[in-house]
């Protein structure tokens, strides 16, 4: 029966498949709809025409706005947001014109930890304790570890100014490539989804063998109590009914 769902399965993703294949007719089609003056255009200028021009598929949601671009809450600043601290605090991620920066403020003794997740300044974490050194970030000369390290609390402010020297915190880029999800359908795709449907056949093969021997012992059992529940019913009958033919 699992060989038949498995050469059912086959017939049906070779037929999608060829479905998917533009026609010999509709390829002759629009091989004749190119004109003259088209291909002349690409062999002297060296461009290909808008409709050979393959345009690059780009997500719904990368054309929409976020939230910090439709309130205009990107360019504020640490104190407009709310966030309360009187140290100045700056991240950075990157070098040179390629880093990112996110400002913020911070209080002496906070956790970096806290105040990185408040600013939206990502940090990879492993073992939280500071053993690992996996968050480990330089700050202005020293380094330190955001998982266990907070704000210093022996920083002396400006006497003219009254205001704290800002932190520079550098903390590591992370190497994780963003990939799109591209088209919805792709050949990759349809081969794991086979791949995916196959071996969930041969699981439910192998878990309903299981199941079939699990049923057939808890069967084995009932019948075995049923048996002995008869049995102890039945001797205890001939011990009432020898009982009364002694009272007789």
């Amino acid at each position: 029966m699992m060989y038949r769902g498995i050469f059912a399965f086959a017939v049906l993703a070779l037929g999608v498949a060829n479905a998917f294949n533009a026609p010999p007719s509709y390829t002759h089609v629009t091989k004749r709809s190119i004109s003259y003056s088209s291909l002349l255009m690409t062999t002297e200028t060296g461009e290909k025409p808008d409709y050979a021009q393959k345009k690059e598929y780009v997500p719904k949601w990368k054309k929409k706005a976020t939230l910090a671009e439709v309130t205009g809450t990107r360019e504020l600043s640490a104190q407009d947001k709310g966030l309360i601290g009187s140290v100045p605090i700056t991240f950075q991620q990157g070098i040179g014109e390629s880093a990112t920066l996110i400002q913020t403020t911070g209080m002496p003794g906070q956790s970096l930890k806290l105040v990185a997740s408040q600013a939206g300044q990502y940090i990879k974490y492993s073992c939280g304790k500071g053993e690992c050194g996996t968050c480990e970030a330089l700050c202005n000369g020293k380094y330190l570890r955001p998982c266990v390290d907070v704000v210093p609390t022996d920083l002396s402010p400006d006497p003219t100014t009254n205001e704290y020297a800002p932190l520079v915190i550098q903390v590591k880029g992370t190497k994780a490539k963003v990939v799109s999800s591209g088209k919805f359908f792709s050949v990759k795709s349809f081969i794991l989804g086979f791949w995916n449907n196959l071996l969930g056949m041969a699981g439910f093969v192998r878990d309903r063998r299981k199941a079939r021997k699990n049923w057939e012992e808890r069967m084995s059992k009932e019948d075995e109590i049923k048996r002995l529940t008869e049995e102890k019913k039945r001797k205890k009958a001939e011990e009432a009914a020898a009982d009364a033919a002694n009272n007789v």
